[in-house]
């Protein structure tokens, strides 16, 4: 990225071993979201992708080269959650190797996915993200091989990536349809013949709010934390919804600031609601999360269950007035409307003595 000492560098290698090709594969990550980064940070990535392609690039036109290789990233091609510097970067590699070409001057830009054993996705956290997201690290024997298959067939900007298109494509279309991978048949359902039988409607379709609306109370709030609990799950690569529990907070499973992202993301495009990125810090747990998007969902309806409105009565002159309660519900009731619910349906909330209270039983 130091244009002198490229300069100084190049003009020091001996006469009789002269530069015949150019790889450039250094990279430097600083990722975050976009309301983070600043002119500095931005620079620093720049520096090391951007900048120093064009130094090599003006300081070695002039030379009989037979490759200049590019290692860009997949981040460039297809984008990556919380790199936008990094990837504004390495999308200036593909179109530096478009422009070279198009002055007839060798250039071959790679647009790499994470590589194993030693790559910039090392990390193991990164590297967890990278997987969960259908996109593991590849073999580094696997990587020299495309390659070399790349500068074989002198090609002039390609992808290379070991990807795992169902996971991949689900993940990648989680929160908002995309026509990038439109005409890939992979991963897709195929057409329905013609004149078959469309399937029915379910009971599940129309908006969440409709089908909220439809059930009671603790329902409602079933249904809003099973939601929640699975979208947590996909963000953080577990199995299923049973691996996280509710009251366990966000920063405890493991969240960050890209996760707390695509967890809103996710549960915006599930909600159809339009969250804030603030999301998991202002409900620090799935419980707290479900009862939030069940008022934003509902409003005012929230109170409303089976028909049976909840008694309401705005007052201003009330002497008394009650600003917090603390409560031992039945039957697995965990609030005052929940208790009004199982009244006025008649349940039956009777259950086993307890057997730590060290009563005599018998």
């Amino acid at each position: 990225a130091d244009r002198e000492a490229l300069a100084e560098l190049l003009a020091g290698l001996p006469a009789e071993l002269p530069l015949t090709a150019v790889i450039h594969a250094a990279g430097v990550l600083d990722d975050g979201l976009v309301d983070a980064l600043d002119a500095e940070r931005m620079e620093r990535v720049l520096r090391a992708k951007a900048a120093s392609a064009q130094n090599l690039h003006e300081l070695t036109r002039d030379l009989d080269l037979s490759a200049f290789v590019l290692f860009s990233s997949l981040a460039g091609s297809v984008g990556a959650a919380g790199q936008g510097s990094y990837a504004a970067a390495n999308a200036y590699l593909d179109a530096l190797a478009e422009r070279r070409r198009a002055e007839g001057l060798p250039a071959t830009s790679i647009a790499w996915g994470p590589w194993a054993d030693g790559g910039m996705a090392a990390d193991e956290a990164l590297e967890r993200r990278m997987r969960r997201d259908g996109v593991p690290p590849m073999a580094p024997e696997s990587a020299l091989a495309a390659l070399r298959q790349a500068l074989d067939l002198d090609d002039t900007a390609v992808t290379v990536a070991d990807i795992d298109w169902d996971r991949f494509l689900a993940e990648f279309t989680a929160v908002r349809p995309s026509a990038l991978f439109n005409e890939l048949p992979v991963g897709r359902p195929a057409p329905a013949a013609e004149g078959a039988p469309r399937p029915a409607t379910t009971a599940g379709s129309g908006t969440l709010a409709e089908r909220l609306s439809g059930l009671t109370r603790t329902e409602r709030t079933q249904a809003l934390l099973e939601l929640v609990r699975a979208q947590v799950a996909a963000v953080l690569g577990h199995g299923g919804a049973e691996a996280v529990e509710a009251g366990r907070a966000f920063k405890e499973l493991g969240f960050d600031s890209l996760t707390a992202v695509e967890l809103r993301n996710r549960l915006n495009a599930a909600t159809g609601l339009r969250l804030p990125a603030t999301l998991i810090y202002d409900y620090p747990n799935a419980t707290a999360l479900a009862d939030h998007l069940r008022a934003e969902l509902l409003g005012a309806d929230a109170a409303v269950t089976g028909g049976v409105a909840a008694p309401t009565l705005a007052v201003s002159d009330d002497p008394i007035a009650i600003v917090a309660m603390s409560c031992r519900f039945p039957g697995g009731v965990r609030s005052p409307e929940e208790l009004w619910e199982l009244l006025t349906a008649g349940g039956d909330a009777i259950a086993a003595f307890p057997s730590d209270r060290g009563w005599d039983l018998a």
